[in-house]
């Protein structure tokens, strides 16, 4: 005859609990909500506005833990290139637009804990103005260049797919 393990009741409510509480968070932390899509240059990622350099034209963006972690295109375009740093934990996806041969680069960089950044588009990708291009696991960092006429400031929230230049 086995020996069976008697849990208490106190026991299995901690277990259901404890399961519940990790499902919740992994569904809230890898959520991905409907968004409706400004004119303009849009912000790649949800996030804090930490920097502006007018110098070269970047605009840099904190992700927070409670932010969403998925990246859109900011722009209609090619993919027309994308850079690993596997060792910087970072890559770079340039998008073309098509039509005006504007080009804009997102820089994406994944946090101190979380180590991944993942890609979901590939070189010669035609992409919408919003459509989800990856993924930072874990608080992160995303930038986009050249911005030459940027609506937002240092502090300002937004919200990918935001209307960050015009």
């Amino acid at each position: 005859m086995k020996d069976s393990v008697k849990l208490s009741m106190k026991t299995k409510t901690k277990i259901v609990l404890t399961a519940s509480s990790l499902t919740a968070f992994y569904l809230y932390f890898n959520r991905n909500p409907y968004r409706e899509i400004q004119s303009g240059i849009v912000s790649p990622s949800d996030g804090t506005i930490v920097n502006i350099n007018t110098e070269n034209n970047k605009i840099d963006i904190s992700i927070e833990l409670l932010d969403v972690h998925v990246q859109r295109a900011p722009i209609s375009g090619i993919i027309t290139d994308i850079q690993d740093f596997p060792d910087e934990n970072k890559n770079i996806i340039t998008i073309t637009d098509n039509i005006t041969l504007d080009i804009i680069n997102v820089e994406r960089r994944g946090g101190l804990i979380a180590r991944t950044v993942k890609t979901y588009i590939k070189n010669g990708d035609y992409v919408e103005k919003g459509q989800v291009i990856g993924r930072i696991l874990l608080g992160s960092h995303a930038s986009i260049y050249p911005i030459y006429n940027p609506i937002v400031n240092i502090g300002d929230h937004v919200l990918a797919g935001q209307t960050i230049s015009l």
